[in-house]
């Protein structure tokens, strides 16, 4: 009976082990959680005020302003699960919106076409121009924000124009 429950005790260890392993290369970004699972362009109706959302896409215009926040004018684009917004396509616009988060965000850091999600409130609507049309921009009030790294993607390029994919043995030798 003893080695029947060391064998049981062994199982177990090694299923604790192996969680313990799983969940330290887990990454949990600031921008997880639950949210109101709504769009910007749905957002411009006014209903979901206070509403706790996460809207991502390609930033227009990073606007540092006098009273300690900077504002982001952002043309929203869906999401996948871990919040990353799909490429600037217009299958993938859901509506700009502006999200003003507090502190000093560098517009030379957080520039034009940069990818980013926020997490935050919606506070209310602006009306700004884009061209000669009169657009309702919601206004997220940010908890946090992620601003996501540059990704190189490679389509198309197997077999043989692909940088990290090569016919020739290993080191390269040119």
């Amino acid at each position: 009976m003893s080695k029947r429950i060391l064998k049981k005790l062994a199982n177990l260890i090694t299923i604790i082990v192996g969680f313990a392993m799983l969940n330290s290369c887990a990454t949990v970004l600031p921008i997880s959680g639950n949210f109101t699972q709504i769009t910007p362009i749905e957002a411009q109706t006014g209903k979901f005020f206070g509403k706790t959302v996460r809207f991502g896409g390609t930033i227009i215009s990073t606007i540092p302003e006098q009273n300690n926040q900077t504002c982001f004018v952002v043309l929203g684009l869906k999401l996948n699960s871990n919040g990353k917004p799909y490429k600037k396509e217009p299958k993938n616009f859901v509506g700009r919106f502006v999200a003003c988060a507090h502190g000093y965000y560098d517009p030379k850091i957080y520039q034009k076409d940069k990818k980013i999600t926020f997490v935050g409130t919606i506070a209310g609507i602006e009306k700004e121009k884009v061209g000669n049309y009169t657009y309702s921009y919601p206004v997220v009030d940010v908890k946090s924000l992620y601003l996501w790294p540059k990704h190189i993607e490679y389509e198309n390029c197997f077999p043989y124009n692909c940088p990290t994919y090569s016919l020739e043995p290993w080191p390269y030798f040119y």
